[in-house]
């Protein structure tokens, strides 16, 4: 401070303010900055400031503000003292948010939004429509927001409609926090807009909160856009048991994918007072496997054993992929009347018995194998299963079970029986496999090591994504609709790297407005599904044939 002691320094400030004499106060401040200052000096000197008139005190800030603090405490200090000089003066407000330098600029408009200073609001218009710097505009937006002045959504909508996408978050954030039913329906209308607004629009709609806002969320889980239903479904998850009433209400009238979608969330959310509406789902047996399925994979991820026995018919659905879920929601809610229930379908011995126990086995719901082995029938079904259509994975991980459970001489006489080279050569091609779903990833992994092949399997798409950008496979098996990333953004990502021709990608789903062209084969226009880099389609529930065809067409076993 070139000599100049601290209490020397304030005197000197407030003799400044006294005689308000702007030009000597600023001399003084320019010292603000200097390491040499005790940060209390310079707290101290902000609360002498803080006591100055208005009309000297402005000036001042706005010099401060153009001064390079580091400290954080000082910072937060001084836009403190911006706050409490702004109440009340939206003049001077006006006229610094208006003609003065950036970064003054930004801490006043900002104090404009905090402060709630609805008065600049047709100011803070202005500026957003006609400024050219797209900070400026991002914090005047954001203030807008703050405001919450419902006249405000026209400028807030054409803003939004900008190519730069933290301006377009800006705006769309902005619109949500006015929150009323006419921002909701403005935010509705950026839906398809592009990927970004969509997407943000989505998130946006969360943070509502409201019941008009909810339903409106929830409704996005029906859209044709698939970057909409994934961001709708991604956002539920979060908002947890508050979405549930919302979500079983819009059973009514939903159709096919819609359901699928408002069941997958439920299961995701694993709230217990989703449990009676989707037993009512189960218990009317849709006549689209896809509703049943999804169904009984929410209630494994609800276990509420008081209504287990509802779960029993699903596993002589005419669906593999229905049985193997129902098997897993069954051993995750084994009661005793339920082991009942599944004692007299092994034992009837018929084909539905026979499908039943495969499915067991091949979702290897291990629990139930501790209450079932004391049937016969069950054993006669299990070893012809074994021995006959289980893949050797499926097979070892059931004999190991059952061997560690007693059952070494039914073990022994099955190892014996099997004969080992009727096991499938191994092919060396490498396919990966995405699915949420953990029950769909062991179904698949039993059809690939069907077909010769051992898959590599990943519930999360985010793990997939390095392995398939590094290790390159000769064929990815993706869902559509995952949590955070969907399989459109992980083929995007893919498609960084590998073309169509070097990396085929194979895409499972139930969504049925998710069009083949060519008996599956994506055509190469400029349809969404070409840009997304995708090589063909399958739609659940597929048979074996649809299946082993889809994959020998890019990999050899």
């Amino acid at each position: 401070m070139g000599g100049i002691s601290a209490k020397d320094f304030i005197e000197e400030l407030i003799f400044c303010l006294k005689e308000e004499d702007i030009v000597k106060a600023k001399a003084l401040l320019q010292f603000a900055s200097d390491s040499d200052i005790a940060v209390e000096v310079q707290k101290d000197a902000l609360l002498e400031l803080a006591k100055g008139p208005e009309k000297v005190v402005f000036p001042l800030l706005e010099y401060l503000t153009k001064i390079e603090i580091s400290n954080p405490d000082i910072q937060d200090a001084l836009y403190e003292l911006i706050l409490d000089k702004a109440y009340g003066n939206t003049d001077l407000v006006i006229k610094y948010i208006t003609n003065n330098e950036k970064k003054a600029r930004l801490l006043f408009l900002k104090a404009s939004g905090d402060l709630i200073l609805t008065e600049v609001g047709p100011v803070l218009e202005k500026i957003i429509l006609e400024d050219a710097d797209p900070n400026i505009v991002i914090q005047a937006v954001k203030s807008l927001g703050r405001l919450r002045l419902t006249g405000s959504l026209p400028a807030l909508a054409k803003i939004a409609g900008q190519d730069d996408n933290e301006i377009k978050r800006a705006a769309i954030f902005a619109i949500s926090e006015i929150g009323t039913e006419e921002a909701v329906d403005t935010m509705c209308g950026f839906i398809g807009q592009d990927e970004e607004a969509s997407k943000l629009t989505v998130e946006a709609l969360a943070e509502i909160q409201d019941i008009y806002s909810l339903d409106k969320l929830a409704s996005f889980l029906s859209s044709d856009i698939t970057i909409v239903r994934d961001t709708a479904i991604d956002q539920l998850m979060k908002l947890g048991t508050k979405a549930v009433p919302i979500l079983t209400n819009a059973f009514k009238n939903a159709n096919a994918d819609y359901l699928v979608h408002l069941l997958t969330t439920l299961g995701y959310i694993g709230d217990q007072a989703a449990i009676s509406p989707i037993l009512d789902i189960i218990n009317t047996q849709p006549e689209d496997a896809n509703i049943r399925q999804a169904a009984y994979e929410a209630m494994e991820r609800i276990p509420s054993p008081r209504t287990a026995i509802c779960l029993a018919q699903g596993l002589q659905d005419p669906i593999e992929a229905v049985r193997m879920s129902a098997a897993r929601a069954i051993d995750g809610n084994l009661t005793k009347a339920l082991v009942a229930g599944l004692k007299n379908i092994v034992r009837e011995g018929s084909d539905d018995s026979q499908n039943a126990v495969a499915a067991l086995i091949d979702a290897e719901s291990s629990n139930i194998f501790n209450f079932l082995v004391k049937e016969e029938s069950f054993l006669d079904l299990a070893q012809k299963h074994v021995s006959t259509k289980a893949d050797p994975i499926t097979r070892d991980n059931f004999l190991k079970h059952l061997k560690g459970i007693g059952q070494k001489e039914f073990v022994k006489n099955i190892e014996k029986n099997v004969v080992k080279d009727k096991d499938l050569e191994k092919s060396s091609a490498q396919i990966y496999v995405i699915d949420d779903s953990k029950m769909m990833l062991k179904l698949y992994q039993n059809k690939l090591i069907a077909l010769g092949f051992e898959p590599v399997l990943f519930d999360k798409p985010e793990e997939a994504i390095p392995q398939i950008i590094s290790k390159k496979p000769d064929l990815v098996i993706t869902d559509l609709n995952m949590p955070n990333i969907s399989g459109l953004e992980l083929t995007r990502e893919a498609r960084r790297k590998f073309t169509r021709q070097d990396l085929p990608i194979l895409m499972i789903t139930t969504q049925s407005d998710f069009v083949e062209e060519k008996d599956g084969d994506i055509r190469i226009d400029n349809s969404v599904l070409t840009k997304s880099g995708i090589n063909k389609i399958l739609h659940k529930p597929f048979t074996d044939e649809d299946f082993n065809k889809a994959v020998t067409k890019f990999v050899k076993s």
